[in-house]
């Protein structure tokens, strides 16, 4: 069943969390370390691993990070509501996983949660260093922290060889580290950067995922670069470029 009632109100103290944190933002610590002790504590309970904390824990700070960055009320409302069902899913992929972790379907719904943290971590993260002048090394670490965890958590269940998949996330989270230093000399803001950044790194997953599945193929590798490619470019031309003094 798709409705489960304990992911379910897992997703509703979150859906209320981020909707205090735009009415009292002045208690957004608050509110983050509560999300955050909820959702690690969650995580656990849910899955029955600690594993299947990091997705729920990761979600929650990507989430506020990005929310702190939309101005417009209805904005807020729409994503606070399309990231309250990508964290039911996160939560339900979780509970299905504990109890089987081979289950396919609830293996796509970590997936997509997970995409959707990535992306809500890259773009929140890049946000707030145009907005706050955070250094550049800061901007490094957090992409390199983010990309290592969720992509062990996600290899982790097609994968039982923990010391194959961290040296891969690893090595994963080290090259986005770089490809962040480098997309920081485009002039694009932190939505642009964000999915430039989505797309490498599915780039990189999508590679070492089928490695694992013994999948791999040149065909689908080609496949994959030159249509991602020209997405790439697509973006790229029809976004804003911001000036550079």
């Amino acid at each position: 069943m798709f409705l489960k009632l304990s992911p379910f109100l897992y997703s509703l103290v979150f859906f209320l969390g981020l909707e205090t944190l735009v009415f009292k933002s002045d208690f957004i610590f608050y509110i983050l370390f509560f999300l955050f002790i909820f959702s690690l504590f969650g995580g656990r309970h849910l899955g029955k691993k600690w594993l299947y904390s990091s997705l729920p824990v990761l979600f929650n700070l990507s989430a506020i990070a990005l929310l702190y960055l939309i101005t417009l009320p209805y904005e807020q409302q729409i994503f606070i509501i399309l990231a309250t069902f990508m964290y039911y899913l996160a939560m339900l992929g979780a509970y299905r996983l504990g109890q089987y972790q081979k289950d396919q379907t609830a293996n796509g719904m970590n997936m997509a949660a997970t995409f959707t943290a990535l992306f809500f971590s890259y773009t929140g993260i890049y946000g707030l260093y145009l907005n706050f002048l955070v250094p550049l090394y800061i901007l490094m670490l957090a992409y390199l922290f983010v990309t290592a965890f969720l992509t062990y958590q996600n290899y982790s269940i097609i994968s039982e060889n923990k010391r194959i998949v961290w040296i891969y996330s690893l090595l994963i989270s080290l090259v986005m580290s770089e490809i962040i230093w480098s997309i920081n000399f485009w002039p694009f803001g932190y939505l642009t950067t964000g999915t430039i950044a989505l797309i490498l790194y599915y780039i990189l997953w999508d590679l070492i995922r089928n490695y694992f599945l013994n999948q791999l193929s040149r065909r689908r590798v080609v496949a994959n670069m030159i249509f991602l490619s020209i997405l790439i470019v697509l973006i790229l031309l029809s976004s804003k470029w911001i000036p550079v003094l």
